[in-house]
């Protein structure tokens, strides 16, 4: 029966060449189109479950509010983690990461490199995420000082195809000896941050830290799967105010309870792993995160998508109703069931659907390069499971199938053939009117989908096109120039000799990157009145390099040697410290027994995004630094950029031959924030 049914489809297919080919590429361009979002959809929400124990881990993070500065970040002090395995039996256990202060180099032989996403972490780094080991013990690969674990990739740029294990790296500027322990594949894509290398925490000073006032790592715990994590949380106030009291009156001069009191807050919580990727708005996120709203508007895109390619296949098949129907009078005459003309049908849909599948599959596999590079993925089908893609083409073939052929069978079907063989009158009515439903909501469908593109574009359009305060274009910048330590000012005279460069300021940050914060206390307030402020260091040159507006006063002054000692605030600083006259006052931003006299302020500047547009402007202060600043921007002409690149590299390797440059343009690094 099914192979007469197959038969009869491939000869009305072969009759109807124009109408076949037509619904076969409709179908087939409206379902690889709906894969290609539907895969970009999954991978999203995908993110972190690589983890064995991806619904137990939890990371901690901060939230208050202090005089009025809110805070909400993804950090955490150093011994909280430590503290929680210890005290509560809910944690099984814990890590702590710690960024390395800049790319480190790192030297192997004649190789050196400048190396990403270093990470120091505790020894139980792998107790907590799952990543596969190559070689070495996961228990042991970072239990003592200066051990480093590799990726795989990592491994062979450095040692080929040999086991790396018990070899030495010479790692950072001081080249310290760190011993080789492991090898480790690397976090898949969707994952919220990723490593090349892993020092183990007892490296650093962070690893014996009982510092409860700074938060400066990222703390992950692990729970048992029968532990309520909002219970854990209610017992952290108790915990916070017997381990930060003691610091807190030591700094401030204030009891837990004064604090509190003055309208003060401060806690510790849990974000769920599977949470970070899309549902974080958090400051100080290691990686930018996904949207969620983004995510929905493309899961709704993808089915109009479908919904719009199958009502075009029933709109065509109903339109070719007509012509059908004497075939279909005939063979009502002939005896032919209603059941079995409506299966017939349906056989010629789902043999359609399933055409037009295969060749979906095919227009993804040559597309999805294109789509990757739009998107900032590595899609691929196979990255679903083979099992998954297949009940997934089947579900979706079912759906499309069903959808497209149903109403077509059921009305081709219906014909009476006493109405059929006499006159034509009545082939088309009850098809002209569905296809007239179907098209007026097929036109709906279409303006939904075309805001939902609208709104997508809108969106990204405004986080990247927005005025952000300060000039973005043909701005250069040079990470790790602490390593040129005093021949910093040679170097800038240097390259201000090509007339390609216009200006070169160095800073602790450059927009878009971490900036920290810091505490401020105005002169003559009350010792609880202190402020967190995030705070930027900066030399005489970086107002003019980003062109940023002065609103009062000025920026610093190469001829006033004061100005080494004084702040500029931005409009939001001001705001936030409630001063009517900015210009007569000073800040402490040092305390306890390194406090010395208030700093005074000499200008305010307007207003600019320093972090992500994803985030509110938050109020900053900005010091005086020239040394040890981790950053250097150079202002480009925007001629001869090639050139202009090549000139910088080279007068960086006449200064620096042992250390690889690494430069990249402000303008792309903004632009990955919203990728």
């Amino acid at each position: 029966m099914i192979k007469n049914y197959l038969l009869i489809a491939f000869r009305n297919a072969r009759r109807n060449k124009a109408y076949t080919i037509i619904n076969l590429l409709g179908l087939a361009i409206g379902i690889a189109s709906s894969l290609m979002i539907l895969l970009f959809v999954v991978d999203e929400m995908s993110f972190d479950r690589h983890n064995k124990h991806f619904k137990e881990i939890y990371r901690i993070y901060v939230k208050g509010k202090i005089q009025g500065n809110e805070i909400e970040a993804a950090l955490c002090n150093a011994p909280m983690g430590a503290t929680l395995k210890a005290d509560f039996p809910e944690v099984v256990d814990f890590t702590r990461l710690f960024t390395f202060d800049g790319d480190p180099k790192v030297r192997f032989e004649e190789k050196v490199f400048i190396e990403e996403n270093f990470y120091y972490v505790d020894s139980t780094f792998f107790n907590v995420f799952t990543a596969p080991v190559v070689y070495g013990n996961p228990e042991k690969m970072l239990s003592r000082p200066n051990t480093v674990v590799l990726t795989e990739e990592i491994a062979r740029k450095y040692f080929g195809n040999e086991d790396p294990v018990g070899k030495l790296l010479q790692v950072g500027q001081e080249e310290t000896n760190y011993e080789v322990t492991g090898v480790v594949k690397a976090f898949p894509e969707s994952s919220h941050f990723h490593y090349n290398m892993l020092g183990s925490m007892t490296s650093i000073y962070l690893a014996n830290s009982n510092q409860w006032l700074g938060n400066n790592s990222y703390t992950y715990i692990r729970l048992r799967k029968d532990v309520d994590p909002q219970q854990l949380e209610s017992k952290f106030p108790e915990l916070i105010e017997l381990h930060m009291g003691t610091e807190l009156e030591e700094s401030l001069g204030l009891s837990m309870e004064e604090f509190l009191a003055g309208g003060n807050a401060f806690g510790y919580f849990l974000q769920p792993l599977k949470e970070i990727h899309l549902q974080s708005d958090l400051q100080f996120e290691i990686n930018p995160g996904g949207s969620r709203s983004s995510v929905i508007i493309f899961s709704v895109i993808a089915l109009f998508l479908i919904l719009i390619a199958s009502i075009n296949f029933m709109n065509l098949s109903t339109a070719s109703g007509a012509k059908r129907a004497t075939e279909v009078g005939i063979r009502k005459v002939a005896g032919a069931e209603k059941n079995r003309l409506i299966q017939q049908f349906l056989a010629e849909s789902f043999l359609i659907t399933i055409l037009a599948l295969i060749l979906a599959v095919v227009l993804v596999e040559l597309f999805i390069p294109g789509f990757n590079n739009i998107a900032g993925k590595g899609l691929r089908l196979d990255s679903l499971g083979t099992l998954r893609l297949i009940v997934g083409l089947l579900l979706i073939g079912l759906f499309v199938g069903f959808a497209s052929g149903s109403y077509p069978a059921f009305f081709l079907s219906s014909f009476k053939p006493t109405d059929v063989l006499k006159s034509g009158a009545m082939r088309g009515a009850r098809g002209a009117t569905l296809r007239r439903v179907l098209v007026t909501f097929q036109f709906v469908v279409t303006i939904v989908l075309f805001i939902c593109t609208i709104l997508v574009n809108r969106q990204m359009n405004y986080l990247r096109a927005k005025d952000l305060g300060f000039t973005k274009e043909n701005l250069v910048v040079i990470d790790r120039v602490y390593v040129l330590e005093d021949q910093i000012d040679a170097f800038r005279q240097e390259l201000l000799k090509n007339p390609s460069i216009r200006q070169v300021t160095i800073s602790s940050a450059v927009p878009g990157g971490l900036i920290g914060d810091n505490a401020y206390l105005p002169e003559g307030a009350a010792s609880n009145e202190t402020h967190a402020i995030n705070n930027l260091w900066a030399d005489w040159y970086f107002q003019d390099a980003y062109d940023l507006e002065m609103v009062e006063g000025r920026w610093f002054q190469e001829e006033n040697p004061t100005d080494s000692f004084a702040l500029i605030l931005s409009e939001s600083a001001v705001r936030a410290l409630n001063f009517d006259d900015p210009l007569n006052k000073r800040l402490y931003t040092q305390f306890g027994e390194e406090r010395r006299d208030p700093s005074p302020i000499i200008g305010v500047v307007k207003d600019f995004h320093f972090q992500s547009l994803h985030q509110e402007i938050r109020p900053l202060i900005i010091k005086f630094k020239t040394e040890e600043n981790f950053q250097m921007s150079v202002k480009i002409s925007g001629n001869n950029t090639g050139l202009t690149l090549e000139y910088i590299e080279m007068i960086w390797n006449s200064f620096m031959e042992q250390q690889p440059i690494h430069m990249t343009f402000l303008e792309e690094e903004l632009a990955a924030l919203y990728d």
